[in-house]
């Protein structure tokens, strides 16, 4: 003869508490009813499933507003890992264009020396020379190109600076009107930016008689 197994309430609990271990407790529930400001007679008028509907709201709400404040110290953070690195490669950046520039200031020295020594204007002329190359060495080595502006070119804005006209003389009769007639100073661009345009004149129109 079999028997039936008694059947234990209080096991029959824990074992449905065990299939849902998300569920609070009632008083949990309330508890974040008061903290939403809820008043007592509400409360108790909420039916229970109401109530754990809007806990369980109110802990997402609480679970979103701790996320948004990590996202926003960890975007803090980058801002100023960003700024850190943009100052870092600033400095490295500008290290290097100084570090090219050294040997042009150690000619400058030799030349000033030079002078002091009572040097030959060919002497000097040879250091200036010699300082300028150094230079424009470590211009190149930096990605800094000149622009060209040689008489007779056809005259560019953006790339060229009118800065007057010079009139037409026998020796401009090969140079169009409007071209560029004098380089009077030096362009650079680097890469496709211009740094400064090259000062140019340009040849006059010619008058008729």
């Amino acid at each position: 003869m079999t028997t039936e197994p008694e059947t234990n309430p209080d096991h029959n609990e824990v074992a449905s508490d065990a299939i849902n271990p998300d569920a609070t407790d009632p008083i949990e529930h309330e508890a974040f009813l008061v903290d939403l400001g809820i008043a007592d007679e509400v409360i108790d008028a909420t039916p229970p499933e109401v109530m754990e509907i809007v806990s369980r709201l109110a802990a997402e709400r609480a679970t979103a507003d701790d996320a948004r404040m990590r996202a926003l110290a960890d975007f803090r953070n980058f801002q100023r890992r960003s700024i850190e690195n943009e100052s870092r490669a600033r400095r490295e950046g500008l290290s290097a264009v100084v570090r090219s520039l050294l040997p042009a200031l150690d000619h400058f020295d030799m030349a000033l020396q030079s002078v002091g020594a009572a040097a030959t204007i060919e002497q000097v002329v040879t250091g200036v020379s010699m300082v300028q190359g150094e230079l424009m060495r470590a211009l190149e080595a930096n990605g800094i190109t000149l622009i060209d502006a040689t008489p007779g070119d056809a005259f560019e804005p953006g790339l060229h600076e009118a800065v007057g006209v010079k009139p037409i003389e026998e020796n401009d009769a090969a140079l169009e009107a409007g071209s560029i007639a004098i380089n009077v100073s030096a362009g650079y661009a680097i890469g496709d930016v211009v740094l400064r345009p090259a000062k140019v004149m340009l040849v006059a129109e010619s008058v008729s008689d």
